[in-house]
């Protein structure tokens, strides 16, 4: 193995095994860049498993996190009069960012999973509704989630799964600051 150059912000290409996954011949720009491709690599490997149960069942995982969403907005007692949750609430609560929320929940409907109206207060806001279908499914597919990522962090003894979890949290940009 390689040591690591003079510069501290720079890694050796054979240090770690993502160079070696990318095929990488030179180091890293720097840790960070390596860091980067290392998170795309764990995140790419970590959602492969869980896009191929929910294709399965016809859905994508964007399709999945509404389906949580509603699910739990329908839950909720405080809500459940509501009659439906705001599209715009549903996409700040979303895991990524989907910038064609319409389609998603337009799939959705066809399935029968959702249904959305008109808000009557405001005729420019659609509330999405789950369906007992929608609820269903969801429910039927959280034991199958749960496993599944038990089993990816099974190699990990627990203490470095909640290490890992507090430092992706930190690897985070902080939130803007709304108040400004």
């Amino acid at each position: 193995m390689q040591a690591p150059s003079g510069n501290n912000n720079q890694a050796a290409s054979d240090a770690t095994g993502v160079a070696r996954e990318i095929g990488k011949r030179g180091p890293f720009s720097s840790r960070e860049h390596e860091t980067f491709i290392n998170l795309v690599r764990a995140h790419e490997a970590a959602m492969d498993p869980v896009r191929r149960l929910l294709r399965e069942h016809g859905l994508s995982s964007a399709h999945y996190n509404i389906l949580r969403i509603l699910r739990g907005h329908a839950e909720d007692p405080a809500s459940r009069e509501a009659g439906g949750l705001a599209v715009q609430r549903i996409a700040q609560h979303m895991l990524t960012r989907e910038p064609d929320m319409t389609r998603l929940i337009d799939r959705l409907e066809k399935l029968g999973l959702v249904s959305r109206d008109r808000s009557t207060t405001d005729r420019r806001v659609v509330l999405v509704r789950i369906e007992p279908e929608g609820a269903r499914l969801a429910s039927d597919l959280e034991p199958a989630i749960d496993r599944l990522h038990r089993e990816q962090f099974a190699h990990m003894e627990p203490e470095d799964v909640s290490r890992l979890n507090g430092l992706l949290f930190k690897a985070r940009p902080p939130e803007p600051d709304d108040r400004a």
